[in-house]
């Protein structure tokens, strides 16, 4: 794909009269890097790009590139492109919280990037989807840490301990794109990212104040980011409190959703340069009091604490250029139940204590062969969960979700990105992976022993599971000229069974609800990609093409030769992924740009000739963005189709899921450099809708149209301050 230029800090100066120093704080604006022009050269060269602009951004560029065209007559500073920029290997799509209203969940900020999507649970702890690929089949790093969730049921899937408040950006990587970052993510990978390095290089104080409200839902958002540095040690702390509400829905029922949030960031360090340096950080992240509609449990306490060490080693002499050790410990205590946030309904109270431990090591070093540029390296990644279910009257145990499972990953990889010459770029890479997996078959009410468990599953659990597997990576980039560009590429990938597929015990009313299968065999993903985009005076378009052949696709299903029809457990199926995304923007003038969205996804059990579960329909957005002066305003209409390829026996699907159409409304103005305030209206219309991709799993045992459904006529404003 190609790419474009990225801003830093442009100051006050303007581009036919427009302060490009407001696209850094304004929501779809471009980012770009700015070089100054030196005594012998008044011109701008492009550089290579950290992250890919959204459409929107693009959009307004590109017209701001035709306007530059007058600039020079107008008396401005004429600004030249020198050198076609060569095609780039991997672009994520990336956020941050200045472009995105505030939300109560990460997840639900990421929706706004075609094939992505998030399951709705409650306000909180929506569980993203890319691709129609989910839960660990997507690598998510906070800072490069790796965190796994507490909650069995995945109350906190990993974003969930991640807000925009708290870091610099999210990083989106659709497919396969790289095989240093981890085994596995298959649908993609998402980074929360902090520049807090790049930014110590100014001497001196840096402040972010923010506050934001809302409503429906968030009823406040406080944030502050505070940087010290000499322009080498430095120290950052970064706190965030939010609180939510309970919101309505568009017909102005009540969603269970409230929830409390506090989080604070300690960051210390030591740069010597760009490449070198040592920096240690604790994060803690507490979640209160959070009611979850779609689940018969709400979570008292979720509370995360991450440790993390980078040490970076660069610009040696030698064979090897740089070193990178990267080591994290994340702790996660959560408990849950039915009866101290809801008035209990069921017939007696229960309580479920839960527990993640996750620790990743990752080493990798960097050399350049000739026109080759080759990173390299080990990494490591533990992950301990354990979850009981007791009587909340007697304290009894009634269960083990997890019997002190353990998952073990230790990996070898090695990926070039060869800069063929200033037109075509190629990226190769190979991993090797040995997987174990393990529960202390000792305890009891487990499935290793728990009678309400067939003998045969009891049987296996008792022992290790081991695999060794191998993906690779190819991806070829050419610009075809100085507009259009194209990629093509093609991977294989392993994703191993997580603990609750293959250990997961539940029981409900004295029946097995769900048992995991010790059995399963790790997702093997073949995957071929491409895409074309272009970039015009005025006109930006990126589109993809994939798709994705299975073999041993973890499938969750309800009727399984064994087990009792109420019965939900896990079995290997072949399957099959295809679709496709579709960005365009246009900027109709230097001060408004329209932009569209399109994104399609579909997944077939081929092995039994269905659907598969959870897959997003037909979906994407239309908006219209202007910008005058301190002012700035977009409209912007959300919609789906109606979701009809659907599987009603893995107990996720129950029936179709109508269409919508939702109108949004955002404007901002730039009370002064510092300050900027900002508000909008979220489903203008007050539409009652929901997204297929839904947690609502009470409807398998009722009302099969039971549908969480997403926020009605929501009114925010947010201010923000940067010094």
């Amino acid at each position: 794909m190609g790419h474009l230029p990225r801003i830093a800090s442009l100051g006050q100066r303007q581009i036919n009269g427009l302060s490009m120093a407001r696209f850094l704080q304004t929501r779809g604006k471009p980012i770009v890097t700015y070089n100054e022009p030196s005594r012998d050269d008044h011109r701008m060269t492009v550089c290579r790009p950290l992250h890919r602009p959204t459409l929107l951004r693009a959009s307004i560029l590109a017209g701001l590139m035709t306007t530059c065209q007058t600039a020079q007559a107008e008396g401005l500073e004429t600004i030249l492109i020198t050198a076609a920029e060569p095609p780039a290997i991997d672009e994520p799509t990336t956020l941050t919280g200045e472009e995105t209203a505030p939300r109560a969940d990460l997840a639900e900020t990421l929706r706004e990037i075609s094939g992505v999507e998030a399951g709705r649970m409650s306000g909180h702890g929506l569980d993203p989807i890319i691709r129609g690929q989910r839960e660990h089949q997507l690598n998510v790093l906070l800072d490069g840490a790796g965190i796994a969730n507490a909650c069995p049921n995945r109350m906190d899937p990993p974003t969930s301990f991640g807000n925009l408040a708290g870091f610099d950006a999210v990083e989106v990587h659709k497919g396969v794109t790289s095989l240093t970052r981890g085994p596995g993510g298959s649908g993609g990978r998402i980074e929360l990212t902090r520049n807090t390095v790049e930014r110590a290089a100014e001497a001196g104080m840096q402040s972010r104040l923010g506050f934001a409200t809302s409503s429906n839902g968030l009823a406040d958002q406080t944030s502050a980011d505070v940087l010290l540095s000499d322009g080498n040690a430095y120290g950052r702390v970064i706190g965030q409190i939010g609180n939510g509400e309970n919101y309505e829905d568009g017909d102005g029922n009540e969603v269970p959703s409230s929830f409390k949030q506090r989080s604070g960031t300690i960051i210390g360090g030591y740069r010597v340069s760009e490449a070198t340096g040592i920096e240690v950080s604790i994060d803690r992240n507490r979640m209160l009091d959070t009611r979850y509609a779609g689940s018969g449990m709400d979570s008292v306490f979720d509370n995360a604490t991450i440790y993390r060490l980078d040490g970076r080693l660069g610009d040696l002499e030698g064979p090897v250029d740089a070193l990178r050790l990267e080591v994290s410990r994340a702790n996660v205590d959560h408990l849950m139940d039915n009866y101290s946030l809801r008035e209990l309904t069921a017939p007696m109270p229960m309580e479920a204590p839960a527990e993640s431990h996750t620790t990743t090591a990752r080493l990798t070093a960097s050399s350049r062969i000739h026109q080759v540029e080759l990173d390299y390296g080990l990494d490591f990644q533990r992950v301990e969960q354990d979850a009981q279910a007791f009587n909340g009257m007697t304290d009894m145990l009634m269960f083990r979700q997890w019997p002190d499972g353990r998952t073990d990953q230790m990996g070898a990889f090695v990926e070039g990105d060869w800069q063929v010459d200033a037109r075509n770029a190629l990226r190769a890479g190979l991993r090797v992976d040995r997987l174990e997996s393990e529960i202390d078959s000792h305890l009891d009410k487990s499935i290793a022993t728990h009678p309400m468990v067939p003998i045969a599953i009891r049987e296996s659990a008792r022992g290790t599971k081991s695999d060794t597997e191998i993906s690779g990576l190819l991806r070829y980039h050419h610009s075809f000229n100085g507009n259009l560009a194209g990629h093509v590429g093609v991977s294989r990938t392993a994703v191993a069974p997580n603990l609750t597929q293959r250990y997961i015990t539940t029981l409900m009313n004295g029946n097995l609800m769900k048992v995991g299968n010790p059995e399963l065999e790790p997702e093997t993903h073949h995957q071929v990609e491409t895409g074309l985009s272009w970039q015009g005076e005025r006109l930006v378009a990126n589109g993809n093409l994939y798709v994705d052949q299975v073999d041993n696709y973890i499938l969750q299903d309800r009727k399984i030769a064994g087990l009792m029809p109420m019965t939900t457990s896990f079995r290997n199926v072949d399957a099959r992924l295809y679709g496709g995304e579709l960005d365009l923007s246009y900027a109709v003038t230097d001060w408004l740009a329209t932009q569209a969205q399109v994104s399609y996804v579909r997944g077939r059990n081929t092995s039994d000739s269905r659907d598969l579960p959870q897959i997003p329909p037909l979906s994407g957005n239309l908006g219209l963005h202007a910008e005058r002066g301190a002012l700035d305003g977009a409209v912007v209409l959300r919609w789906a189709a109606r979701a009809e390829a659907i599987d009603e026996q893995s107990g996720l699907d129950t029936t179709e899921t109508a269409g919508y159409a939702v109108l949004d409304l955002t404007a901002g103005y730039d009370i002064h450099r510092h300050w900027r305030l900002e508000a909008g209206i979220d489903n203008l219309f007050d539409r009652t809708y929901a997204q297929h991709v839904n947690r609502a799993y009470s409807g398998v045992f009722g009302d099969p149209t039971a549908r969480i459904n997403e926020p009605g006529r929501t009114v925010w404003a947010r201010l923000t301050a940067t010094f």
